[in-house]
């Protein structure tokens, strides 16, 4: 009987050795694991910012750079006058007190951008996404903004006499002190934009939605 105990016993004990070093092996597997995709993951990131500064590079040497990848890039202060950037992709991208002067951001991907105090006098910006962009001090002097989206836009103080902004989204923008003076914003939304101290003499407001949501006549 005491023979079959011990035998039990050390069997028992050698299937919980077994157990412990599968379990051993398991958790060895998975750290390795994590890490290999930690690493992975890593030089993919430092991959992407490589590749977005050497675009960065393309566009100031170029001056274009269309349907390219300029995701959060740093641009502040930079002169880029004149340059293509259609249909690029500029989300969260820091353009703060660039020279955007008749540039081309159609189509553009703007949202979430900082543009504050931007020149983009003359730019095209027909269809562009400025979502929840910081438009704040920008000066935007005959530019083109048909069919734009600004819904959500920070725009207080915005210069925007002459501006063309007919089918323009600009839903929940804040137009706080804004210059609208001779702007087209014809079929325009503005429901629930704030026009507080906003200049609007000479615009064009046929049939826009206006911030209560009626339509102007």
């Amino acid at each position: 009987m005491s023979n079959s105990v011990n035998i039990f016993r050390g069997c028992e004990r050698i299937f919980r050795e077994i157990q412990q070093r599968k379990l051993l092996s398991a958790l060895k597997l998975t750290t390795f694991s994590i890490i290999a995709l930690t690493g992975t993951g890593l030089i993919i990131f430092a991959a992407n910012i490589s590749s977005v500064k050497h675009r960065v590079q393309h566009l100031l040497v170029a001056r274009e750079c269309r349907d390219c990848n300029l995701s959060g890039a740093n641009l502040s202060a930079v002169f880029l006058e004149g340059v293509n950037l259609e249909n690029a992709n500029l989300k969260d991208a820091n353009l703060w007190s660039a020279n955007l002067v008749n540039a081309n951001l159609k189509q553009a991907n703007l949202r979430g951008v900082y543009l504050i105090g931007t020149n983009l006098a003359g730019a095209n910006l027909e269809g562009s996404n400025l979502g929840n962009a910081f438009l704040e001090d920008a000066y935007l002097g005959a530019s083109n903004l048909k069919n734009a989206n600004l819904k959500g836009a920070f725009m207080k103080g915005t210069f925007l006499v002459n501006a063309n902004l007919e089918g323009a989204n600009l839903e929940g923008a804040n137009l706080w002190m804004t210059n609208l003076e001779e702007a087209n914003l014809k079929g325009a939304n503005l429901r629930n934009a704030l026009l507080l101290s906003s200049k609007l003499a000479g615009a064009n407001l046929k049939g826009a939605i206006m911030p209560d949501g009626t339509k102007h006549e």
